[in-house]
């Protein structure tokens, strides 16, 4: 079922964009959500747009649009590969290091063979003579007194 929602959602998504080499959208989302806070702070929507032709648009207002976007998108025709590359390296590091730490993260074992947790109580567990023996010993000391 989880798999069926999945990719009706994936197909949703690709018929959408799809739909956008035809259909020019509207709108952007964020330019939907200021008009709903314009509309929400000044009960009033003083918002005009107009599409116009690719024609109409300068050459250099687009590629300033892209500059802003993407800097070296004429050099690398959408997909950055040393960046990519960069990324899986990081990636494989921080995945090293995690497994790493969680090798040498092994829990300390007492006489009882569980688990201690570090606190003071079960440090004396951890010690070369039990727990019970030391309190038994402080109960013998104070009694006598």
């Amino acid at each position: 079922m989880l798999a069926v929602a999945v990719l009706a959602l994936q197909l949703f998504f690709l018929l959408r964009v799809a739909l956008m080499v035809v259909v020019a959208p509207e709108s952007t989302t964020f330019q939907r959500s200021e008009i709903w806070r314009l509309v929400v702070e000044k009960h009033s929507l003083p918002w005009a747009q107009e599409s116009v032709s690719r024609e109409r648009i300068s050459d250099n207002l687009r590629r300033a649009v892209i500059a802003s976007e993407d800097a070296g998108f004429v050099d690398h025709h959408g997909v950055e590969w040393g960046a990519v590359e960069k990324a899986w390296n990081k990636n494989e590091k921080a995945e090293a290091r995690v497994e790493a730490q969680q090798t040498r993260a092994t829990p300390r074992r007492g006489r009882d063979g569980k688990a201690a947790r570090r606190s003071r109580s079960n440090w004396r567990r951890t010690c070369s003579f039990p727990a019970s023996a030391t309190s038994r010993a402080r109960r013998r000391n104070w009694s006598s007194r």
